[in-house]
């Protein structure tokens, strides 16, 4: 054997493997409004949030105002209790009362460790969440309302992955980006849209591929497939680009953002609303989801009876039923009522206030 022969024997080639936790997590906010009368109730007396699923697993928060236990009395408990059949779950959680802008106060807890569900109703938490007395003088507790956001992440399982000491390193895809240039840049664009004077370029198998309304104007019979140049009524530019993104990336255009500037936040909504109207006409069912959603996340006094009158419009009947409940709280029922908006709801559907 020669020496290179031997030195190629005696090469120390290093393997690699890792362990990797797979998790899926998620939040949901738990509002509880007029404080005042249900503190008082009686110790061990919780109040339940609506279900929410989080990896696969449906969850419900508890919230004991007067305590869980004599212990705990002189502070508002809480917990997660699974609502889920025959299943044994491991997960990390964290209780948080938000700030009224949105942002998480000083009363914030979290695991340090991984719980254990081991049965339907089986619950987890904290009997000393927060001390009412500290509570009740902050700033957190706003017109006798407040909110709890509560995260889990449910650890699904263990993955083994193995590789070797060689590798090349492969990017991330872009594909999304490209799409978003083509648009921007106009290159190989071979149909206009106007409105209100502005002109905006496009590619007509895009949108045709992404839109029956688009594939119908664009290569079917109707006038539009013989013209470059298409005049669009009763859509505004900025609405109309904003869904133009969405067709070419499917996501939304940075205008939902994460401010807590209520003037950016009333534009989003709006903005939301007006793509709401035009994903319908298009038939962008997925678009038209995503604005239902980020409605439902914003609903408040002030737009409340607005949106459910959009919502019977559209047939958004997933918009109308959170419109509905949220509307059926009485203290929420009874500033709604003193709105503008909620007159002319009345004014449209008087019989409305059957299905509160």
């Amino acid at each position: 054997m020669g020496l290179s022969d031997q030195a190629i024997s005696h090469q120390n080639l290093q393997t690699v493997s890792a362990i990797r936790t797979e998790t899926i997590t998620g939040s949901h906010l738990f509002k509880i409004y007029g404080y005042s009368l249900m503190k008082g109730i009686g110790i061990g007396t919780t109040f339940y949030s609506d279900i929410f699923t989080v990896g696969g697993y449906n969850w419900v928060i508890e919230i004991y105002p007067d305590g869980y236990s004599r212990d705990a009395q002189d502070f508002i408990s809480i917990f997660l209790q699974l609502g889920s059949e025959g299943t044994k779950v491991k997960a990390q959680i964290s209780f948080t009362i938000l700030q009224p802008n949105g942002d998480p106060s000083k009363f914030s807890v979290a695991s340090k460790g991984i719980y254990t569900w081991s049965s339907k109703y089986d619950r987890r938490g904290y009997c000393q969440f927060a001390k009412r007395t500290e509570f009740e003088v902050s700033e957190y507790l706003k017109d006798d309302a407040f909110t709890v956001k509560c995260v889990v992440t449910v650890i699904k399982g263990y993955k083994l992955e193995a590789t070797n000491s060689y590798g090349i390193i492969v990017p991330p895809s872009n594909l999304n980006q490209s799409w978003i240039n083509l648009l921007e840049s106009g290159k190989g664009a071979d149909v206009t849209f106007v409105l209100n004077g502005e002109r905006i370029k496009a590619h007509r198998c895009v949108l045709a591929e992404r839109s029956a309304v688009f594939n119908a104007e664009l290569f079917g019979c109707m006038k539009e497939k013989w013209t470059d140049t298409i005049t669009v009524e009763d859509i505004e530019a900025p609405v109309f680009k904003s869904m133009l993104y969405f067709i070419y990336s499917d996501s939304l255009p940075d205008f939902e953002g994460t401010s807590n500037d209520e003037c950016e936040k009333k534009d989003m909504i709006l903005m939301a609303q007006h793509l709401l109207v035009a994903a319908d006409r298009y038939q962008l069912e997925r678009l038209r989801l995503i604005c239902e959603d980020l409605l439902c996340k914003n609903l408040c006094v002030n737009n409340a009876a607005t949106i459910i009158i959009l919502a019977e419009q559209h047939n958004c009947s997933q918009l109308k039923a959170e419109c509905l409940k949220f509307m059926s709280i009485p203290e929420v029922f009874k500033a709604v009522a003193q709105t503008d908006e909620f007159q002319n709801l009345l004014r449209i559907r008087p019989s409305i206030l059957k299905d509160i």
